[in-house]
């Protein structure tokens, strides 16, 4: 081997600093651009996980021709592709907003109510860019040469460390600083500039590097001919597919258990992927350091490590949330947590958020991720074992993983969570470490003995994780199984706690409290829906965005004039949960709202539905939901409150929840005519809004409204009495303030400390 010059030295320095940018804004993009397409395909499941499924396509596909043509490049060549790469990368970055919200979004081109429509144009928009990430780093991969075997693994391993880590840190940044502080749209020009710094970097890398004799320029192969599978080869092509199946679906695993924890908000993604990134960069690290030490030459050494290390991985995983589920409610020090799980609102104050979005993350996702990047970097040292082959080997290698990830993603997905449940679909990805186990004693690391108590240890560390009742419980805070109602499907965990008495519950949905059952001791939502069909001269057809407990369904009905209540809701299991629950304590105004044969329910998206559809409302109403939610900007921002107004049949009211200063502001940007109450309810119309509380009174306390109410236990005329004094005009149709909330700049959503409010 020879040894790099100091200009080579520090060259590979900078190839490692300019990687990093890569990856901070390859993630940085990746939280975006999923959010822009959402307006597109809706954010459902199945739309996320089309995103999702597209993104992965274009990083496989760009493995796998990366690797070949790497290995047909000489090492400048090589630098070259990585610079057109970044360069390709920030041009479709400086245009995404444009493409992804503008044309796809805004101008709707092409009718995408078909989720292999959706696919195909979500994988068209995405491929060029998402290709280019996947082609990097193979082409780096033989960017320089450090000889056959261990040496050239280890550069393969640290080039990962170091896009990973820039990657853990984009994502993190870009969800707790850049779109909070500055929005979606200027933040991609942060990823821009870093791509453009990777070109710069690049291009004065590769003049530098050209006259210097110190690089090993080894020509590419001749031929076109495909890997040789070897069986060692197609033992880690198995290897690598098994583990990206595995690691996606464990990040789904943990994802759906940190979301129930911290209370659904939109800072949960990029927390979880900030630790299981970061910790995994950090384990590569860690396995490139372990490679450079004498006793970890032999390849039976390293072989050795990296099972443990895979054995480890899946007993930890088992062993971190079975311990921490038995020792929520149970352990005294931990009384603060249970009460939370108890409750259903999100505490964002920094010393809670140290301990709920720092030490519970990094308690559950930072030895199994950590031992995930050591894997990568052991498995580096063994299979570079050519140098021609080092592009190809990286390429296909990683093309298998991406599919393993796809397959994980839909398996856990379709079959995990709806048929299985998260409890035992834990322990059957966890269960791998028996069967890593078993390879430590085929491969003569472990005596028979050793492999016996192993396997017995791990047994027993599955077994003690409960049942999928057991555990939706201690993770929901109740103390008794039987006062808990729970569902659980792909689209999320919808969750009914029931009071001792068994005669009242509060409807969660991931965690987040929504509403109170029955309906008469909730009377916002009961406001939310009444007071606006009240109002209304004749409100044939309505729709509300978001099934929850149904209480606003169940106000918007009470009147005969209603002939439709279209409903749209994302959780397609909150149905069934309130079905049980009316069953479970014999409350018959839930069977009377789902039952009702104006309701319609449709479990989807409902701005997606409202932007593909031409029909027109009476009243459109969007359920109460926490500003702070993740998504929730999506029905808070301008744009959303424009849809309304053009869905709106003349003299139509549009009605939303108005907890925050920038919401009202926003509200008020769009229609012309408003009322308004504190703090409360906005309604918004084309027309001016006649108030007639005569009118009002008589809709409200006789005929079908009495009856409709009563059957619930509510006294509506007495609930509109008692915010009558609080109901104002607003003028409308003017710019209130700068601090209003837009698509591409959800204030609200990402505000986390008081001085962010309005």
């Amino acid at each position: 081997m020879t040894l790099p010059t100091r200009t080579v030295t520090l060259s590979i320095k900078l190839l490692y600093c300019l990687f990093f940018l890569s990856g901070f804004a390859a993630l940085l993009y990746q939280v975006i651009w999923q959010r822009l397409l959402v307006f597109y395909t809706g954010s459902d499941t199945i739309s996320i996980s089309l995103i999702v499924s597209a993104f992965m396509t274009g990083l496989g596909l760009g493995y796998l021709v990366g690797g070949r043509l790497a290995d047909r490049a000489l090492a400048a060549r090589n630098l070259r592709y990585f610079l057109w790469a970044e360069a390709g990368i920030m041009g479709c970055a400086a245009i995404s907003k444009w493409v992804l919200y503008d044309i796809l979004y805004v101008s709707s081109p092409i009718d995408n109510a078909s989720p292999l429509v959706m696919y195909v144009v979500v994988f068209g928009v995405l491929l060029l860019p998402t290709f280019l990430m996947g082609f990097s780093l193979p082409a780096l991969s033989r960017a320089f040469r450090f000889g056959d075997g261990p040496a050239q693994g280890r550069y393969i391993s640290l080039l990962y460390f170091v896009n990973t880590l820039g990657a853990a840190v984009g994502a993190f940044v870009t969800g707790f600083l850049l779109v909070r502080r500055i929005g979606y749209e200027s933040s991609i020009w942060v990823g821009v500039l870093f791509n453009g710094l990777c070109v710069l970097g690049a291009l004065w890398l590769g003049r530098r590097l050209h006259h210097s004799t110190a690089i090993r320029q080894a020509p590419g192969y001749s031929t076109s001919a495909p890997l040789q599978f070897t069986p060692a080869l197609t033992f880690w092509s198995v290897q690598y597919a098994l583990s990206g199946l595995a690691a996606l679906s464990l990040e789904l695993i943990w994802f759906r258990v940190l979301e129930t924890l911290i209370k659904s908000v939109s800072l949960t993604f990029s927390m979880l992927l900030g630790v299981y990134l970061g910790s995994m960069a950090l384990g590569t690290l860690v396995g490139v350091g372990l490679g450079r030490r004498p006793s970890f030459r032999a390849p039976a050494r390293r072989e050795h490590v990296f099972l443990c290390a895979q054995t480890g991985l899946y007993l930890y995983t088992a062993a971190s949330i079975g311990i921490f589920i038995a020792s929520i409610g149970r352990v005294s020090s931990l009384d603060f947590l249970w009460n939370y799980f108890k409750s259903g609102e999100p505490v964002l104050s920094p010393g809670f958020a140290l301990i709920t979005y720092g030490l519970i993350p990094l308690f559950l996702l930072f030895i199994p991720t950590f031992l995930m990047g050591l894997s990568f970097a052991v498995s580096q040292s063994l299979i570079q074992d050519r140098f021609d082959e080092v592009g190809r080997k990286v390429g296909w290698l990683q093309f298998v993983n991406i599919v393993g990830s796809a397959l994980g993603a839909w398996l856990v997905t379709w079959i995990g969570f709806p048929v299985l449940g998260t409890a035992l679909l834990l322990k059957l990805i966890a269960g791998l470490g028996i069967i890593y186990g078993f390879a430590l004693f085929a491969r003569r690391h472990l005596s028979a003995l050793a492999v016996s108590v192993l396997t017995v240890v791990q047994i027993l560390i599955l077994v003690q994780i409960p049942d999928n009742t057991s555990f939706w419980q201690r993770l929901n805070g109740v103390d008794k199984a039987t006062d808990l109602l729970f569902n659980e499907n792909e689209s999320g965990v919808s969750v009914i706690k029931l009071m001792p008495d068994h005669r009242a519950g509060v409807v969660f949905v991931n965690g987040l409290g929504q509403s109170a059952l029955p309906y008469s001791i909730d009377e916002v939502h009961t406001l939310l829906g009444g007071l606006p069909v009240m109002m209304h001269p004749n409100p044939e057809r309505v729709a509300v965005i978001g099934l929850g407990s149904a209480g606003t369904v169940q106000g918007i009905g009470g009147r005969s004039e209603t002939r439709q209540i279209d409903c749209f809701e994302i959780v397609s299991n909150q149905a069934r949960i309130l079905a049980e629950y009316g069953a479970k304590v014999k409350d018959s105004s839930v069977d009377n709202v789902l039952s009702d044969e104006r309701l319609k329910l449709i479990f989807r998206d409902g701005r997606y539905a409202l932007q593909h559809s031409s029909a027109a409302y009476d009243v459109i109403e969007a359920d109460a939901l926490r500003p702070t939610s993740a998504f929730s900007g999506n029905i808070y921002s301008r744009e959303y409150f424009e849809l309304l107004r053009s869905r709106l049949r003349p003299g139509g009211y549009a009605v939303t929840w108005a907890p925050t200063v920038r919401i009202r502001n926003t509200f008020q940007t769009v229609f012309p005519y408003i009322l308004y109450v504190d703090d409360l309810v906005l309604i918004g119309s084309n027309q001016p809004i006649k108030v007639d509380w005569v009118a009002i009174q008589q809709r409200a306390t006789t005929g079908f409204g009495q009856l409709h109410y009563k059957s619930a236990g509510i006294d509506l005329w007495k609930i509109l009495t008692k915010y009558r004094l609080h109901l104002r005009a607003l003028p409308g149709s003017q710019p209130i303030s700068r601090e209003i909330n837009t698509d591409l700049f959800p204030k609200d959503e990402y505000s986390i400390r008081q001085r962010d409010k309005a």
